[in-house]
């Protein structure tokens, strides 16, 4: 009823809908915001979030029943924040490619940015992955197979396949 009337303009729906899901935008936001360095970026992750909220409320079909309005709301909010750290990443790369220090002057260019490259994507990398996808990636770029990383870590094999879906 709250999503059919927000639908047809009802600010104060909205209000509702926003007052209810309140913990799960905020605690998005605030996932994402922990990852940061950025220390304004939680209100602009709450902001993205609310948009986000708005478009799933816009978009969800009611007609359907298998996944929930909750579930539905909580993936569309997560793949914007992740959009929007990928982009913020992007931007913070493209600045330090930019503003290289002297001490790095001495080194061919190429060398100097596939270091910042990597160290980007490293950076990035652990602003996105859980502890565990974290120490899957690691043995998983050193070379070892599912397998292997399986029995390093005590993990079922499908555990640590799932996990390597999840980075790709």
């Amino acid at each position: 009823d709250l999503i059919l009337r927000v639908r047809s303009g009802d600010s104060l729906a909205f209000e509702e809908l926003c007052e209810k899901y309140k913990p799960l935008i905020d605690s998005m936001a605030r996932r994402f915001a922990d990852t940061s360095t950025d220390k304004d970026s939680y209100d602009d992750l709450l902001q993205e979030s609310k948009m986000s909220f708005y478009k799933a409320i816009l978009n969800y079909d009611l007609s359907q029943s298998a996944v929930t309005f909750g579930l539905y709301v909580k993936t569309c909010i997560r793949n914007r924040l992740i959009s929007y750290a990928r982009k913020a990443s992007s931007k913070k790369r493209r600045k330090m490619e930019e503003n290289t220090s002297a001490s790095q002057d001495s080194m061919p260019q190429e060398e100097v940015v596939e270091y910042e490259l990597k160290k980007e994507f490293l950076s990035l990398a652990e602003d996105l992955l859980s502890n565990y996808e974290m120490k899957v990636f690691k043995l998983y770029i050193s070379g070892l197979r599912a397998k292997e990383i399986s029995a390093r870590l005590g993990k079922s094999e499908k555990s640590v396949n799932n996990a390597i879906f999840r980075m790709r």
